[in-house]
């Protein structure tokens, strides 16, 4: 039986900033599921896997956003990412599922790959260059060829970059999310901008045939009811796509990059096992946030109204309980009858339940063709003796730094 069980007495915001990962490893000590302080908000932190997958299969009855997810949510605005109102969440997640699907993913195939063969044949060779850059160039021409169908300019790569840059810096501007409610003037100035991006792009599509790209799906979608999706609504999936799909996938090609460079045994692992065991050590997500808004019965214990749950999966996925030699990166473990034990239930990066990620399978995809082509056309090697971390207050565990690298031709 799991108990929630008291964590150190105070408020524990200023320990868990001074080293996020090393203190939620070390509260583990205390039990499972551990209630402490976090600047003024009663946290329930869940180690157990039988009470986060009861809190993300909730179906947004006793869940709501949390205060890091209100931030996100004045650039998306009612996008899927941010949104908890189920009569409007569902009906546009159904929209989106869809086209993003296993089934259907396989089409942007060719163009993504196509894309990356480019982008990785511009890449310098013999000389130093900053790999994370690099990389963030290719996934901004992937995911706009699957919004717009067209190469991203100059001046959109400009807004776009700007706007995830305005979000990370924000939030780790004020970690403890005291003051959501003033932006600063950068910040609105960067969302308008991409906002303005978005929105040229959605007048210049007929509504009568929008065409087939995802800003097509949505717009063809505004047509329908219950409830409609108006220009707004198509704008907030959009950028919520941008921000997401954009973002997470840059982390994950470019720690994976990193992480072959300091490991080229690896080199002859299968890529989508460079992949996974990549998501396992740096995921995209690496805490999980959730608002209490009715009583939680979790199965052996109640989550009061009022807190917040913290689902820390970069705990949890370097936990020897679930991962055999979990400080190390060993592609092969996923392999099929690899010797090295492995609990699947442990390894969710991407979510489950409701809020399970749409553009998984795009990602996946993406990422494991990137990393792929990548290792048959360079060698390389990682500059930096220090290998990266995340950035543990921005919206997502982007690199701490930049990541300098020198390629070679195979």
């Amino acid at each position: 039986m799991v108990e929630l069980s008291a964590g150190p007495g105070g408020d524990q915001f200023d320990a868990l900033a001074a080293d996020m990962f090393g203190y939620l490893h070390g509260l583990q000590r205390h039990g499972d599921a551990v209630a402490v302080d976090v600047a003024g908000v009663r946290t329930a932190v869940l180690y157990d896997l039988d009470s986060i997958y009861r809190v993300l299969a909730d179906k947004l009855q006793h869940v709501g956003m949390a205060p890091v997810f209100e931030r996100l949510s004045h650039a998306t605005g009612s996008g899927i990412l941010t949104n908890y109102h189920w009569p409007t969440w569902h009906p546009r997640r159904r929209r989106i599922v869809k086209p993003l699907g296993a089934r259907s993913v396989g089409r942007f195939r060719d163009r993504m790959t196509a894309i990356i063969d480019d982008e990785l044949g511009s890449w310098p060779v013999a000389g130093e260059f900053d790999l994370y850059a690099a990389v963030r160039r290719l996934t901004l021409r992937v995911v706009a060829d699957l919004l717009f169908s067209t190469d991203l300019t100059t001046e959109a790569v400009a807004v776009i970059d700007r706007a995830v840059e305005e979000i990370h810096a924000w939030a780790e501007s004020d970690p403890a999310n005291e003051d959501l409610a003033n932006e600063p003037e950068s910040f609105r100035s960067a969302i308008a901008d991409l906002h303005a991006l978005i929105d040229s792009v959605i007048a210049t599509r007929d509504r009568a045939d929008p065409g087939q790209d995802m800003i097509g799906v949505l717009v063809a979608a505004s047509t329908e009811p219950d409830p409609p999706l108006d220009t707004a609504g198509v704008r907030d999936e959009a950028v919520t796509l941008i921000l997401a799909g954009h973002e997470t996938v840059t982390n994950t090609i470019s720690f994976a990059v990193d992480l072959l460079g300091r490991n080229p045994g690896a080199r002859s692992c299968e890529p989508r096992h460079i992949v996974d065991e990549t998501l396992r050590l740096y995921p995209p997500v690496h805490v999980t946030n959730r608002a209490v808004v009715a009583d939680f019965d979790v199965g052996d214990f109640v989550i009061p109204a009022g807190w917040e749950v913290l689902i820390p999966e970069y705990v949890i996925y370097r936990d020897e309980r679930h991962f055999e030699r979990p400080g190390e990166f060993l592609p092969d473990r996923w392999a099929d009858h690899a010797s090295l034990r492995l609990n699947r239930r442990a390894y969710f990066p991407f979510l489950t339940g409701p809020k399970f990620c749409v553009g998984s399978h795009f990602a996946l995809l993406e990422a494991t063709e990137a990393v792929g082509r990548f290792t048959t056309r360079f060698d390389h090697e990682m500059l930096d003796p220090e290998p990266p971390w995340g950035r543990e207050f921005a919206l997502s565990f982007a690199p701490d730094r930049p990541l300098p690298c020198r390629l070679a031709l195979r």
